[in-house]
């Protein structure tokens, strides 16, 4: 039989791209509670890939070989769950209190801004980031190589998601851009009818 729905072009690579970028922001997660302030992250922040990262970080043992000790990685889901009680906590005190809030799924600001100061923000999260968790996990693989791989895919995964948050915005820039664009010229059009 035909199905009657109309296909769209690209649909099996826009699945696989909303797949990869729950993945990578997943991984992201877990290792971006710890990299940023706990009082700046944006109220929906931690939404289901927060979960994800704790049953991820849980089971990763499990991927591992056998006769590595699971331990750290618990050690690590326990930080972890930690950490995301304490953004809660912190996001609750901040809205309570009023004022400005950043965007509602804002990761934070990173505690590395203090130590690299010449950087602005976006910089700070695609570049230095990703080498600190890197090497740490590269640190940790003499002391617990489920650990050490652990943070070094997430390294991945924290450059991936920060690719696809830089092109949104740079999406989005264009777009407003562009919208811009579009109603000076509707304003100058309009003007110009009038004095005819």
């Amino acid at each position: 039989m035909y199905d009657n729905q109309p296909t769209r072009p690209f649909e099996g690579v826009r699945k696989f791209l909303i797949v990869l970028r729950f993945a990578a922001r997943t991984f992201a997660t877990s290792v971006e509670v710890f990299l940023h302030k706990p009082g700046s992250f944006g109220e929906r922040y931690l939404g289901l890939q927060a979960l994800a990262a704790l049953a991820l970080i849980f089971f990763w043992p499990a991927f591992c070989e056998p006769h590595h000790d699971p331990r750290p990685m618990f050690i690590y889901a326990g930080l972890f769950f930690i950490a995301c009680v304490l953004i809660r906590l912190r996001t609750f005190a901040r809205q309570r209190r009023g004022g400005q809030q950043p965007h509602s799924r804002y990761n934070g600001t990173p505690e590395l801004m203090k130590r690299f100061r010449r950087m602005d923000e976006g910089k700070v999260k695609r570049v230095v980031e990703p080498w600190v968790v890197f090497l740490t996990g590269a640190a940790f693989l003499h002391f617990s190589p489920p650990l050490g791989g652990y943070l070094m895919l997430a390294t991945v995964g924290l450059l991936i998601s920060n690719c696809f948050s830089a092109e949104y915005e740079r999406r989005r820039v264009t777009g407003l851009n562009d919208a811009y664009l579009e109603q000076r010229a509707i304003a100058e059009g309009f003007r110009d009818a009038r004095r005819d």
